[in-house]
């Protein structure tokens, strides 16, 4: 009876015995029972083995290449390989995160590709003093574009060209009649199309000037405004004052840029108007949304004309105090009614006003539009024109979350009064200092 701790197994044995050779056969009868006993013989023979489970393991199958699904789950429980598949599994996560962080840390640590307006030097041009190709005596847009080949000569790569719009001549082009045409001094709108195609032509970019802060009074918004017609009528900066035989009173002790007040009184609307500059050249009124559309408007019709981009000149000037307070005297004791000079007052109310910089940032805002093609970035200077602090003029940068200018124009080479290789250095290491990580500095001479 069989152990009930221990299986019998049967397996077959075919056991094969030799037979034996008697030498020659004497008769047929002899080799068929012969052979008939052989055969019997070598039937094969069953026989039982009792074999003890520790012995079956050494007989159990091992791995093998190319086993089946069932033999190979036999072994996917057994310790030794789960612990090699996690350490494997770990191992690949690991690699996974490592590869990340470095390729992270490659492209934050790199430097960014230069923009067209980084890779060369800005060329200015005045039109009215560049070549004059219908000999005028006046410059025009033509004899820009015969020069072309020099410019380029010269390893410039971008070509700004000052104001060229339609105006009175007045303060060099800036008291402008019309922000979407041409003066005839220098051509046509269709000479200007032809200058920019054949500048893009040459590999090379063009920005032009772009001057928000005022018109000339022959500007049709200000003829309109004079005339108090519809919306018009608060496109610039009014107020009442006393004209008295012809003497007036202004409301209070602005002084403009060029001296004396800035206040002018007009005859049509019996009101004095704000000018920054010149009397022919009076402030819009950056307050009225719709102000702010035109030059939205018009930054986008030169856009649309191919131009590259805008320097925008007098940026600080867009906003005045609206409680028309007497701005400081810098020497207290000078008698209020002499001061006449601009410098003899600190201009607390009349520039660098809160909202300043909200307009100028819807300025880029409207320029980014047009940069999505690639290759097509539209550059944006600002000219800040004055000596105010450097920190000061740092923030036309723009801050690291909110883009502003690409950069303020640096003009403080050209306002060293005594140069020196100290004072070079003094000047250059000011603005490094103070400029944002990561902007663009950039150095204005003649």
């Amino acid at each position: 009876m069989v152990d009930e701790e221990t299986k019998a197994i049967s397996i077959e044995l075919r056991e094969k015995e030799g037979l034996e050779n008697n030498g020659f056969v004497q008769s047929e009868d002899t080799d068929e029972k012969e052979a008939e006993n052989a055969s019997q013989e070598n039937l094969p023979k069953l026989c039982r083995l009792r074999i003890e489970p520790e012995a079956m393991q050494e007989l159990s199958v091992q791995p093998y290449a190319g086993m089946p699904k069932e033999v190979l789950l036999q072994f996917s429980t057994q310790a030794r390989y789960r612990i090699t598949r996690e350490i494997l599994f770990w191992l690949i996560i690991a690699s996974s995160l490592v590869l990340v962080a470095a390729t992270v840390a490659i492209i934050a640590m790199s430097p960014k590709c230069l923009g067209w307006w980084q890779a060369g030097p800005i060329y200015q041009i005045y039109p009215r003093s560049y070549k004059d190709t219908n000999k005028d005596g006046n410059g025009d847009l033509k004899g820009i574009q015969d020069k072309l080949d020099h410019i380029q000569y010269l390893n410039v790569k971008t070509i700004w060209i000052t104001s060229l719009y339609k105006s009175a001549l007045k303060d060099i082009g800036y008291g402008i009649e019309d922000f979407e045409d041409v003066d005839p001094m220098f051509g046509t709108m269709k000479d200007f199309e032809d200058l920019v195609a054949a500048i893009h032509d040459k590999g090379l970019k063009v920005i032009m000037d772009l001057i928000p802060n005022h018109t000339g009074d022959k500007h049709k918004w200000f003829q309109l405004s004079r005339n108090r017609t519809g919306n018009y009528t608060d496109y610039y900066i009014w107020h009442d004052c006393a004209h008295i035989s012809g003497s007036t009173t202004p409301p209070n002790n602005w002084v403009s840029v060029f001296g004396d007040s800035s206040w002018q009184y007009d005859d049509v609307r019996k009101q004095c108007y704000f000018h920054q500059f010149g009397k022919e050249q009076p402030d819009l009124n950056f307050r009225n949304p719709n102000v702010q559309e035109e030059i939205h408007d018009v930054i986008k019709f030169w856009l649309g004309k191919g131009i590259d981009g805008f320097s925008i000149n007098d940026v600080k000037f867009l906003l005045e105090a609206t409680h028309l307070r007497d701005e400081p005297q810098v020497n207290k004791s000078q008698n209020p009614d002499s001061i006449s000079a601009y410098s003899e007052l600190y201009h607390d109310y009349t520039t660098t006003q809160v909202g300043m910089h909200d307009i100028v940032r819807s300025f880029r805002h409207t320029m980014d539009k047009f940069s999505s093609e690639p290759g097509r970035y539209r550059f944006m200077g600002t000219g800040v024109n004055d000596n105010e602090s450097i920190e000061g003029t740092m923030m036309y940068y723009g801050t690291s979350f909110i883009q502003e200018a690409d950069f303020p124009f640096n003009l403080l080479l050209m306002n060293i009064t005594e140069v020196s290789g100290s004072s070079i250095f003094e000047m250059v290491a000011a603005w490094m200092k103070n400029m944002p990580q990561g902007k663009w500095s950039n150095w204005a001479h003649t």
